[in-house]
């Protein structure tokens, strides 16, 4: 039996954000992303931060008990003002949903939204403040 890791499904999705020319990275801003000099002054480039979650193991039938994986991930994105963000969560959308990412050794199936309905928000503590809103994807796989 082979249980399924979530680290290829986060990389799965990495590729599919980053071919669609999205800045992405893993629990932090990509380096190329934000302020690109001085803040408030200089030009910021959106971006969004990926947090996978662990993942479920599903039975697809009686005899094997781990082999399904539910896969949930949670994208932040950030933008210097709200229509910004804006921009970046409908390239991280359209970039996404409905797309069937490729993981080594796994049959996946097509990503779709997970209904959060949270406002864009300000971020007040960084100044100069940014404008986020985060959205959150889920898809499955099986073993080939």
């Amino acid at each position: 039996m082979t249980v399924a890791a979530a680290r290829p499904h986060t990389t799965a999705v990495m590729g599919l954000l980053t071919a669609a020319s999205v800045l992405v990275d893993r629990g932090k801003a990509p380096t190329n992303g934000g302020w690109q000099g001085n803040p408030g002054t200089s030009t910021f480039k959106g971006y969004t931060v990926l947090y996978p979650f662990t993942g479920l193991d599903e039975p697809a039938s009686l005899a094997l008990f781990h082999d399904s994986f539910d896969f949930t991930f949670q994208l932040t994105c950030v933008g210097a003002t709200q229509d910004q963000a804006a921009g970046v969560m409908d390239a991280v959308r359209a970039a996404l949903i409905g797309v069937t990412p490729t993981v080594a050794g796994r049959i996946a199936y097509p990503i779709y939204p997970v209904p959060l309905n949270r406002p864009i928000a300000r971020d007040d503590a960084v100044a100069p403040p940014v404008h986020y809103g985060t959205l959150q994807f889920h898809f499955k796989s099986d073993p080939t």
